[in-house]
């Protein structure tokens, strides 16, 4: 009966420990990880936003393969909501403020459980995005700062999972970049060309120009001859989007072309549009799949060669037609077609 005692009187002691110690830990709490990702801050954002990529990522998956989730008609943005069960017990999350590309803030809650506020920071830094999540609360309960007791404070609670995810998802961005990024080309063809017009927008920049700068100057001038033909009747059909390079001087970094819209019904150039012809006559093309921008060397490289293999030479007039809608396929299935007119 003595060590019966002394088992019960040392159990007392370790409970009674335990919630002295436990009572220590204070009752608000803000842990957070960072990690210098290699993407764009936009391509993490928009991952970490959407409440379906969770699955993907989140570390609490793989420790527990009971979780069930559901997810609300909206998942991403504000107002973005999801639900589970799991042996640990159903919870709820939901997005409360974003700002695009910089911040998103939500709110977790346990079943019986005030919410806690977790946070994601998102800065562009040398090297990539630095991706900051943080977890905080004013007033934790009780039963919380028990399990933060049993694991050494917050940190050890909330710390190795964020670290978990943050290197989840720095893998998880590596594959979509290397998928976004990747590009095929089709082989060179010679075509009859069939003397089209062309209508755009004059752009004059320096060779030097930045992709990112490139594709300012399409989102600027692409949509307004879109809108220009709607309103004068255009269907798709009677035109496709594109470019024409009548310069591209690389010794004095000096470019000259035109963004809009290759007719194939007849339409005048709108306000601070310019026509150009394009002739009749013979020419090659390549079509590249693939992101705006991303292979577009090589499938240039790769004509230089047909036309040199051919003893082909071309007029200097070059331009591309963008085949399919961007928003309705994946960025490796983008389709560009890449002209060269050719001298008879």
């Amino acid at each position: 009966m003595k060590i019966l005692k002394y088992i019960l009187l040392f159990l007392l002691v370790v409970i009674v420990g335990g919630l002295i110690y436990t009572a220590t830990i204070p009752s608000s709490y803000d842990v957070s990880h960072s990690r210098v990702i290699k993407a764009p801050a936009s391509a993490i954002y928009n991952t970490v936003n959407d409440l379906r990529t969770w699955e993907e990522w989140g570390p609490w998956y793989e420790a527990d393969t009971t979780i069930t989730v559901t997810y609300g008609d909206i998942t991403s943005g504000v107002g973005a909501n999801s639900s589970w069960t799991s042996k640990e017990g159903p919870g709820t999350m939901k997005t409360i403020a974003v700002e695009p590309n910089k911040s998103i803030n939500l709110e977790l809650a346990f079943e019986g459980f005030d919410p806690s506020d977790i946070y994601w920071t998102f800065e562009e830094v040398e090297g990539g995005t630095k991706v900051t999540w943080g977890m905080k609360a004013d007033d934790a309960p009780f039963a919380f700062k028990i399990g933060a007791a049993m694991m050494g404070g917050w940190e050890g609670m909330f710390g190795p999972d964020q670290e978990k995810g943050l290197e989840n998802i720095e893998k998880l961005m590596a594959k979509k970049m290397e998928e976004e990024n990747s590009f095929r080309i089709g082989d060179v063809q010679t075509v009859d060309l069939q003397g089209n017009k062309f209508i755009g927008f004059l752009q004059q920049t320096s060779t030097d120009i930045s992709h990112e700068e490139m594709t300012k100057l399409f989102m600027a001038n692409m949509p307004k001859a879109g809108i220009y033909a709607a309103q004068s009747g255009m269907q798709p059909g009677d035109y496709v989007p594109g470019s024409v390079f009548t310069k591209w001087d690389m010794e004095n970094k000096e470019a000259e072309f035109y963004i809009g819209l290759l007719l194939n019904k007849k339409l005048k150039p709108g306000e601070g549009m310019t026509s150009i012809d394009i002739p009749k006559g013979k020419g090659v093309m390549v079509i590249k799949h693939g992101k705006y921008g991303v292979g577009d060397p090589e499938a240039h490289a790769k004509i230089d060669q047909y036309l040199k293999d051919n003893n082909l030479e071309p007029t200097g007039l070059v331009w591309e037609l963008y085949l399919n809608d961007p928003t309705s396929v994946k960025p490796q299935d983008i389709q560009t077609g890449i002209y060269y007119a050719l001298k008879n």
